[in-house]
C-alpha cells in the first residue's frame, strides 16, 4: 500500500502524551459526538478517523497541527517548521469543527459562563454544568440539531450576545448566505436562564486568573474591538425611564421603588389590585404620555400564579396570561416604546391549578391555604426585539414566613445597587446568589427563567 495507515502503536503511544482536554479536542475533530474521553475511547476514535480516510499520515499530521503538538510531529512525523506551514495551509479537515476549537480556545472562562447562561432554556442544568468548554456545549448542540455545519446562526448569535463581536464574525464566514438579523428576525435568545436556576442556571464560577492591569488591558482591548460593531442602548431622558410596580402580596414593593427610583426612574407603585385591576392599570400605562420620552420601560409585579398566568389578590377567573402582558408593550400594541428596552422582573408564588379559580380569594391579613408546587412549567417564549423577561418562581408556602422577602428580588436589587454593569453580567450575579441560596434551603427552592431579545448593550446605570 502506498499511504499506509499508522501502525497502532504509534496510535496509542500519541493518545497517551496527550492531556484530556487535548483528548477532548482530538475526539471533537474526529468528527464523534461522543461524550466520554476516555484514553481508550479516544484511541477507538482516533483508529475510527484514520482508517476511513484516504490519507490517514495526513489525517494525523492535521490533528496534531490543530492540537498544537508540534512536540510530537517533530517525534513521531520529523516535520520542520516548512511542513507544518504547509499542513496548516492546505488543512482538510473540517473547517467548521477547526473554527470550533479555534473559538474554544478563545473564548475566556467568562464568556463560556455567559454562553452558558444563554443557552439554560435549551440545554438542561445537568449537562451545562458537566460542560467543560465549549465544544462540550457544541456538541449537546449538535446532538439536538441545533448546531451543523451548515448551522450555526443559534452560536453566531450567542457570541454576539454575550459581547463577542470578534468571533461571531469569524463563525458568519462559515454561512455568507445567511443574512443580518433584523429586529422581526432576532430569534429570542435568553438566556440567558433557569431552567430551574443557571437555572437561570449556572452556578457561580471563577474567572481566568488575570492581575488587575491585565483584566484592564483585555477589558479595553474588547471594547475597542467590539464598539463599532455592537451599540448601547441610550438612557438619556430625565428621567430615564418608567417602572410600573404591581405588589399583590403586600411584600418587597416599597423596596422596589426605592430602588428604581434611586436609579433615575419614574415609578409608579401599585398595591393589592385585582386582576381586573392589574389590567386596567396596565391598559392605561399604554398611553401614558411619559413612555414617548421616556428612554425605557421596566415592569416589576409580585403576585401568586399558574403556570401561565399571574392571580392577583383573586383567584376567580384564569387570571392574567403571562403572554398578555408581555404582548401590551409590544410596537404594535405600544407604538412610544418601539426601539426601547422593555423589561420584566416577575416574582411569583405557585398556586396549584387545581386550586385556582376554585373561590379562593388573596385579601391582606387573610390566612393562606397553601399546597404549593415546585416549577411553572413551558411558558410562551417572546419573540420581539428589545424584551428582557425575568421570571422567578417559588412556593406559596413561603409567604406563611415571619418577614418573608423574595430572595430573588433580593438579590436583583442588591445588583442593581452596586454600579454600571451590563444587564446580563448583572443576573448573572443575581444568578449566584439564587443558586447558593438554593444549595443552603433545599426546602425554600426559586427557579428562575431568564430570556432576552435585547439588540444593544444596556447599564441601567
Amino acid at each position: 500500500m502506498s499511504n499506509p495507515a499508522p501502525p497502532l502503536p504509534l496510535l496509542c503511544q500519541l493518545v497517551d502524551s496527550l492531556s484530556e482536554p487535548e483528548q477532548r479536542t482530538l475526539v471533537f475533530l474526529c468528527g464523534s459526538l461522543d461524550s466520554e474521553h476516555s484514553p481508550a475511547r479516544t484511541r477507538n476514535v482516533l483508529e475510527e478517523a484514520v482508517s476511513s480516510s484516504e490519507s490517514p499520515n495526513q489525517v494525523v499530521r492535521e490533528l496534531l497541527v490543530q492540537l498544537k503538538r508540534l512536540d510530537l510531529l517533530r517525534k513521531l512525523y520529523q516535520c520542520g517548521r516548512e511542513e507544518v506551514e504547509r499542513l496548516r495551509s492546505t488543512c482538510q479537515l473540517c473547517a467548521y469543527r477547526v473554527l470550533m476549537v479555534n473559538l474554544s480556545e478563545d473564548l475566556t472562562t467568562e464568556d463560556l459562563n455567559r454562553f452558558k447562561f444563554l443557552l439554560g432554556h435549551m440545554l438542561h442544568r445537568d449537562k451545562l454544568d458537566r460542560a467543560k468548554c465549549f465544544l462540550d456545549i457544541i456538541v449537546e448542540l449538535e446532538k439536538q440539531d441545533k448546531a451543523l455545519s451548515e448551522r450555526v446562526d443559534l452560536i453566531e448569535t450567542c457570541l454576539r450576545d454575550i459581547g463577542r463581536i470578534d468571533l461571531a464574525k469569524r463563525v458568519r464566514t462559515l454561512s455568507p448566505r445567511v443574512p443580518e438579523h433584523t429586529q422581526a428576525q432576532r430569534p429570542w435568545c435568553p438566556p440567558p436562564c433557569p431552567r430551574p436556576i443557571q437555572p437561570f442556571n449556572c452556578p457561580p464560577h471563577t474567572r481566568p486568573a488575570l492581575n488587575g492591569a491585565g483584566r484592564t488591558l483585555q477589558l479595553r482591548q474588547r471594547e475597542a474591538s467590539c464598539s463599532s460593531y455592537l451599540e448601547h442602548y441610550k438612557l438619556d431622558t430625565n428621567p430615564k425611564g418608567v417602572c410600573v410596580i404591581i405588589d399583590c402580596v403586600g411584600q418587597d414593593g416599597e423596596l422596589l421603588e426605592q430602588t428604581f427610583r434611586d436609579l433615575h426612574f419614574s415609578v409608579v407603585l401599585y398595591r393589592w389590585l385585582s386582576v381586573s385591576s392589574c389590567q386596567s392599570a396596565l391598559r392605561n400605562l399604554q398611553q401614558d404620555l411619559r413612555l414617548r420620552t421616556a428612554s425605557a420601560f421596566v415592569c416589576c409585579i409580585i403576585s401568586r400564579g399558574t403556570p401561565l398566568h399571574l392571580l392577583a389578590t383573586d383567584a376567580q377567573h384564569t387570571g392574567l396570561h403571562l403572554e398578555t402582558l408581555r404582548r401590551m408593550f409590544t410596537p404594535d400594541n405600544c407604538p412610544a416604546l418601539t426601539g426601547k428596552p422593555k423589561l420584566f422582573f416577575i416574582q411569583s408564588y405557585s398556586v396549584p391549578e387545581n386550586q385556582a379559580g376554585a373561590g379562593r380569594s388573596f385579601i391582606h391579613g387573610e390566612d393562606l391555604e397553601t399546597d404549593g408546587v415546585t416549577g411553572l412549567g413551558q411558558l410562551l417564549v417572546p419573540t420581539d426585539a428589545d424584551v428582557f423577561w425575568s421570571h422567578c418562581w417559588t412556593q406559596e408556602s413561603q409567604l406563611q414566613t415571619t418577614g418573608h422577602h423574595s430572595h430573588y428580588l433580593g438579590a436583583l436589587m442588591g445588583a442593581l445597587q452596586t454600579g454600571r454593569s451590563h444587564l446580563v453580567d448583572l443576573h448573572l450575579r443575581v444568578n449566584a446568589a439564587v443558586t447558593e441560596h438554593n444549595k443552603r434551603n433545599p426546602l425554600e427552592q426559586y427557579h428562575l427563567d431568564l430570556k432576552h431579545t435585547l439588540r444593544k448593550n444596556l447599564y441601567l446605570h
